[in-house]
C-alpha cells in the first residue's frame, strides 16, 4: 500500500511538472511569434515576404490570387487563412479560426476576399508587411459583375443593356437617402466596400465629398501599392520590380475570365459611371497615382527585378 501510494505521488508530481513545462513553453511560443512580428528585418523587403492582397471583386484578383499562393508556395511562406471549409469572405475576420504558423514561425501573407480589416490583419503579419490590391474602371467591372454574378435575371434576362437601365431605375434612391441597394452585391461600389468604406456613414455625412477625401487619404497611409487591372501586364511589372520578384513569378493563366462579353450602349455606360461615385472616385485617383509611379519608374529605371 505504501508503495503505490509513493507511484501515485512521483506520478502526480511529473503530472503538474509536465503541465507547468507546456505552459511555458507556449507562452513561450507566443512571445516568440510577437517577436517575430515585430522585427523588420531588411531581408523580407527585397525580395517581399510578407504581404497582404486585398482582393477586390472582378478586378483579375483570382488571377492574382493564384500567382501569389503559387509565390508563396515556392517560397514556402506561410498563409494566414481560415479552416476549410469556411471562408473569410463574410463576417469579422477576428472571429475566424486560422491554423497556427509552425513552429518559431510566423505568418508571411493573406490572400484571400475578406471583410477588409486593416487594424486586424496588421496585428497578425510582421510589422513591414506590405498591403497591395486591384482596382478597375467602374463601368467596365460593373459590366464584367453585372454578367458574372447573373442580375440580369431578375430584371431582363434577354436584353443585357435594359436590364442595366432597370436596375439602376430599381436603385434611384441609391446613396442619396439610402445606402441599401437591390440585386448590388459585389456589383455597385463593391470596390469601396472590398477596401472597407462605410456606405451607411458616407449617406449620413453632412460632407460627403470629404468623406471620400478622408477615406482615400487613409487608403493611402494602408496600402503600398495600388495597381490597375485594365492595366495588368504593366501592373505586375511593375509590382515585380517594387518587390524584387522575376519574371516567372509574375508568369500566369486568366482565371475565371468570362468569355462571353455582352453588349452596352455608350448612353448606359455614360448611367452606369455616374451611378457609382465612389467606385469612380477610387478609380479616378489610383488610376493618377498609377501613372505616376510607372512614370517614375521609367525615368529612374530600377534594377531590383530579377530577370529568370
Amino acid at each position: 500500500m505504501r508503495k503505490l501510494t509513493q507511484i501515485i505521488i512521483v506520478f502526480f508530481l511529473c503530472c503538474v511538472t509536465l503541465f507547468f513545462v507546456y505552459k511555458s513553453g507556449f507562452r513561450y511560443q507566443a512571445e516568440y511569434q510577437e517577436q517575430l512580428r515585430q522585427q523588420n528585418v531588411t531581408s523580407d523587403l527585397c525580395p517581399l515576404r510578407n504581404f497582404v492582397f486585398v482582393k477586390t471583386h472582378k478586378t483579375g484578383s483570382s488571377t492574382m490570387s493564384n500567382i501569389l499562393l503559387r509565390y508563396s508556395e515556392n517560397n514556402k511562406l506561410n498563409q494566414l487563412m481560415g479552416r476549410y471549409p469556411t471562408g473569410t469572405e463574410y463576417g469579422d475576420l477576428s472571429q475566424h479560426n486560422y491554423p497556427p504558423p509552425p513552429s518559431h514561425e510566423h505568418y508571411n501573407a493573406f490572400l484571400m476576399h475578406a471583410d477588409y480589416n486593416y487594424e486586424y490583419l496588421r496585428s497578425k503579419l510582421p510589422i513591414n508587411t506590405k498591403f497591395f490590391t486591384f482596382v478597375r474602371d467602374p463601368v467596365s467591372r460593373y459590366i464584367s459583375a453585372f454578367n458574372f454574378f447573373k442580375h440580369k435575371n431578375a430584371y431582363d434576362p434577354i436584353n443585357f443593356d435594359n436590364a442595366i437601365k432597370l436596375h439602376l431605375e430599381d436603385n434611384s434612391d441609391y446613396l442619396i437617402n439610402t445606402h441599401k441597394c437591390k440585386n448590388c452585391h459585389n456589383t455597385v461600389d463593391s470596390v469601396a466596400v472590398d477596401l472597407g468604406f462605410n456606405l451607411k456613414e458616407y449617406v449620413k455625412s453632412h460632407d460627403r465629398a470629404a468623406y471620400i477625401k478622408a477615406f482615400l487619404g487613409k487608403k493611402d497611409e494602408e496600402l503600398d501599392l495600388v495597381l490597375l487591372s485594365d492595366q495588368y501586364d504593366l501592373s505586375l511589372v511593375l509590382m515585380a520590380r517594387r518587390y524584387c520578384w522575376t519574371f516567372d513569378d509574375i508568369s500566369y493563366l486568366r482565371s475565371l475570365e468570362s468569355s462571353s462579353k455582352p453588349f452596352v450602349r455608350e448612353e448606359t455606360k455614360a448611367k452606369v459611371l455616374k451611378f457609382q461615385k465612389i467606385d469612380a472616385a477610387i478609380y479616378e485617383h489610383y488610376n493618377k497615382t498609377f501613372w505616376e509611379l510607372v512614370k517614375k519608374e521609367t525615368m529612374e529605371p530600377s534594377a531590383r527585378m530579377k530577370i529568370g
